[in-house]
């Protein structure tokens, strides 16, 4: 399934977009900074007066970045690579599938499809750190029946890059290898539409997108988008610029720059990040191929999602934290800098979520008799055009990108919805990495348990907060003495009431049924594979 460029009509909204985003940024600045003395002004400079003004400029100037950036991969995304030159002869290729204590029928799944790949010399390994009992047997059960060779080892040191690093330097002799998560099954002509790219010697990985195709329930579908966001409006522009990031499954590697690197390290959960930055230092890069090769399942429940998401959060800002220094000032282009720090520093987004909806909080907390100490009224307007905009852009970079999955603005506004609800996740995320807590890798549970309210008990308590606020703001709008009192409470009101709603939404990513019945279903199957 290929995903294919935008057209004309797109280039002039994200045009129309990229211009409505510089104005309303350089007119809040206008209001800001640039006129202090205005008859409505908002002095960014005086800190006493408008102590909630600092954190506000810098969530819109984190946000307004973002914006521009995204709209330099959406214009550049055009630009695809010329088909590469064919490969004189077929070098043999392992595919390496790492497991720990996975369901039987996902791993299956994927050394059924494996064996199906169409190349001359493969050899599949199945990397298992099963602890259990049950999951050693059925993983040597499995490599038996599928002919894999089964790579066991004494510890899990490292957890997934540490059975990688412990298979190219026990195990795997070829000269290629090829990285799946367990739930992610190649397509056939995987390797025909990948291997092709390595007669460049200096392609250190071909890349491929993560696809999810079970998007049956508000979570799922809206972690579908979330991905797709990066893998089909991305990875492109980061390629053509010599940054596309290493993301460690459906991808095919050289091993004899893998082992040169020293293979992946150990301090951070996304190590296959870490690697590629390496790479990249030494003038290696990865090309991508905009081709959904392999399809896999997205996070099955809420409390799976919660994990998947804190470890990539804290991850790749443990690598900004670590590593700023040589990202800034090491041998690095600068669009290969941009490019990175967007990739890795998206993850504050938890941060810049929690500053609008505290601000404004604090603020009719902190109140004068007259006036809160957020923003002028006139200007709130602007951050609900932000939100709909941003809804509009997620939605004009997806809708028509394949074939056989036409995205809604109802999905793009559940992406959104998303996105507000994992506010406490990657702030705890961020934070912990502010500190140096960086976290091992932590498999993300494919089978899934059933979440329920108390899952999400902190998105309910903070929607409950910003209504009480919102009613407490609509409580001086009704006993106002004069309009300007109107036109000061009435848009903060209103704002909370929108976050209260949106959080409340989390409703949505839990308790749903078909959750539990794929629960139900894989603990069936794991029980009569046992039985037999």
């Amino acid at each position: 399934m290929r995903i294919k460029p935008q057209t004309f009509k797109h280039f002039a909204f994200f045009a129309l977009f990229g211009i409505s985003v510089l104005f309303i940024f350089f007119y809040y600045l206008s209001n800001t900074i640039i006129h202090p003395t205005s008859d409505r002004q908002f002095s960014i400079n005086s800190i006493t007066q408008y102590p909630l003004s600092i954190p506000i400029l810098l969530a819109e100037t984190f946000s307004f970045c973002f914006a521009i950036y995204f709209l330099y991969c959406l214009f550049s995304d055009r630009e695809r690579p010329p088909a590469p030159k064919l490969l004189l002869r077929r070098p043999p290729v392992a595919i390496c599938i790492p497991v720990y204590n996975e369901p039987y029928e996902v791993v299956e799944r994927t050394l059924r499809a494996c064996n199906k790949v169409l190349w001359p010399e493969k050899r599949i390994y199945l990397l298992d750190d099963s602890k259990n009992d049950r999951s050693i047997k059925e993983m040597r059960e499995l490599a038996r029946k599928h002919g894999a060779t089964l790579v066991r080892r004494p510890d899990n040191v490292g957890y997934k890059a540490g059975n990688i690093n412990h298979a190219l330097q026990h195990a795997i002799r070829e000269e290629y290898f090829m990285v799946l998560d367990c739930d992610q099954a190649p397509a056939p002509e995987f390797l025909e539409r990948t291997m092709h790219q390595f007669t460049d010697p200096d392609v250190f990985f071909v890349q491929t997108p993560q696809y999810y195709i079970n998007d049956d329930t508000p979570l799922r579908r809206a972690a579908k988008i979330g991905t797709n966001i990066f893998y089909q409006t991305q990875c492109v522009s980061k390629a053509k610029d010599g940054a596309l990031p290493f993301c460690g499954t459906n991808l095919v590697v050289r091993t004899s720059m893998f082992n040169d690197l020293g293979g992946f390290r150990y301090y951070t959960s996304t190590e296959d990040i870490e690697l590629g930055l390496r790479a990249n230092a030494r003038g290696w890069h990865g090309v991508y191929v905009p081709e959904v090769l392999v399809t896999g399942y997205s996070p099955p429940d809420w409390r799976a999602y919660r994990t998947q998401q804190y470890r990539w959060a804290n991850g790749n800002l443990a690598i900004l934290r670590k590593n700023w220094k040589e990202l800034l000032w090491g041998e690095y282009s600068f669009l290969h800098q941009v490019h990175t720090f967007f990739t890795i520093a998206w993850w504050l987004i938890g941060l810049t979520t929690i500053i609008y909806i505290a601000v404004p909080i604090l603020s009719l907390l902190l109140q004068s008799p007259t006036h809160h100490l957020w923003l002028p009224s006139f200007m709130i307007p602007l951050l609900y055009v932000n939100v709909i905009m941003g809804i509009m852009m997620i939605f004009m970079a997806l809708h028509s990108r394949t074939d056989d999955d036409k995205v809604t603005l109802f999905d793009a506004f559940l992406q959104y919805s998303l996105i507000v609800n994992s506010i406490f996740i990657y702030s705890k995320a961020a934070i912990n990495a502010i500190f140096k807590r960086y976290i091992g890798f932590v498999t993300t549970d494919k089978k899934g348990a059933k979440a329920g309210l108390r899952d999400i008990k902190w998105n309910l308590i903070l929607s409950a907060v910003c209504f009480i606020a919102s009613v407490y703001a609509l409580y001086n709008v009704a006993t106002a003495s004069d309009g300007q009192q109107i036109r000061t409470f009435l848009p903060v009101s209103l704002w909370l009431l929108f976050y209260s709603v949106i959080l409340a939404s989390s409703i949505l990513f839990v308790n749903d049924a078909a959750a539990a019945k794929d629960i139900s279903a894989s603990k069936a199957a794991s029980a009569s594979m046992v039985a037999a």
